[in-house]
């Protein structure tokens, strides 16, 4: 008994310190409520759960991938800028072997 009291403990704690979902679990469902009122069956899922993300059009989420592909390219076309071309091909390979040698073990 004393073991199983000890186990419980932390599960009694945990659930009292569980916040409360903000406007209960009724307001959680509300989306399903209202694709039964419309008349889709209880027994069909939809198609996706809305989502609780805050609305954004579809131009500024284009605006935003173009933002973060041009960062991309721009961080790309410097690195090619300040790395000279290799043209030999041992060259290279000689420079990915340094590169993929483990450093010596520290003592």
């Amino acid at each position: 008994m004393y073991r199983k009291s000890i186990l419980l403990v932390p599960l009694f704690l945990a659930a009292c310190v569980t916040p409360e979902i903000p406007g209960g679990f009724e307001d959680e469902q509300s989306w399903f409520d209202a694709r039964v009122r419309d008349g889709a069956s209880a027994e069909a899922a939809p198609s996706s759960i809305p989502d609780k993300t805050p609305a954004r059009s579809a131009s500024a989420l284009a605006h935003s991938a173009e933002n973060v592909l041009e960062a991309r390219d721009q961080l790309a076309r410097e690195e090619r800028a300040t790395r000279p071309p290799v043209t030999d091909t041992e060259d290279y390979a000689e420079e990915a072997r340094e590169h993929a040698t483990p450093p010596p073990p520290i003592d």
